[in-house]
């Protein structure tokens, strides 16, 4: 496995939103410092604060800054294919996975910048055994998270997000959903956060706010049809949840869109 672009504590705005594709093998790795979330066709990954990610070769996918300065580590690898072993098996590809730390990453990640500018003799085989032991801890972080079975009633809170993230339209509440599972809401609330590290109605807000984006750039439905679409009654609620999630209004947001496109 080579690097062929690394790139340390990258800082991008809050509204930073890039559509990208990684090439036939190739490997991309970032280190997330501040929350985002990816994109991958209609599917969206969790929200962590410090999170990494590997992105699989011949992926297209968007990356979302969450209202606040993005910052990221990013290692650009070029692969052996299927003979290479770099990559441990518990790490699957474009699948967000929540970091405790960076700082366990930054020492080593400060050791692969100052290698991959050395002229040495040795830089190709010492850059392998940085990467083998980066992902060695990336690795051993995965294995030391608490398992999310172990959270009481996690089928259950699984289920409701996933309902939740196929279903934007619909008038999700906090209540509404406790009464379905037959759980206390400030219990529910609890265990929703610990699960997937987002308080319950923030994660329906950001899926209806994804829904509407995406709404936004691939149709020409009003701002009232988006609204609707996406389970408000109220154009102007829905305005201004906008608005907040993305520094945008619907209409700017779309305009916007259009002239990337």
């Amino acid at each position: 496995m080579t690097i062929t672009d690394i790139n340390f504590n990258c800082r991008q705005d809050e509204f930073y939103r890039p559509s990208l594709e990684t090439p036939e093998n190739t490997l991309v790795l970032y280190i997330l410092k501040s929350p985002a979330v990816f994109r991958f066709g209609g599917s969206y990954s969790q929200k962590f604060r410090t999170s990494f990610i590997l992105i699989n070769e011949n992926t297209s996918y968007s990356m979302y800054a969450t209202g606040e300065v993005l910052v990221y580590d990013r290692i650009t690898l070029l692969t052996e294919g299927k003979n290479d072993t770099t990559v441990p098996g518990s790490i699957s590809t474009n699948t967000l996975y929540k970091l405790s730390s960076y700082s366990k990453t930054d020492s080593l990640l400060n050791i692969i910048l100052n290698e991959y500018y050395n002229l040495g003799n040795h830089k190709h085989e010492l850059l392998e055994h940085y990467i083998s032991s980066l992902f060695t801890v990336l690795g051993n972080e995965i294995k030391t998270e608490s398992s999310p079975v172990n959270i009481p009633y996690y089928d259950k809170l699984l289920e409701v997000r996933k309902k939740i993230h196929s279903r934007p339209d619909e008038k999700w509440t906090v209540d509404s959903i406790c009464r379905q599972i037959n759980l206390s809401r400030s219990y529910f609330q609890l265990l929703y956060r610990e699960a997937f590290g987002i308080t319950c109605i923030n994660d329906v807000i950001e899926c209806k706010i994804k829904h509407a984006c995406h709404l936004l750039e691939s149709t020409s439905a009003t701002v009232s049809s988006v609204a609707s679409q996406c389970g408000y009654d109220n154009d102007v609620h829905f305005m201004r949840q906008f608005k907040k999630a993305t520094g945008l209004t619907p209409s700017e947001y779309r305009k916007n869109a259009s002239k990337g496109n």
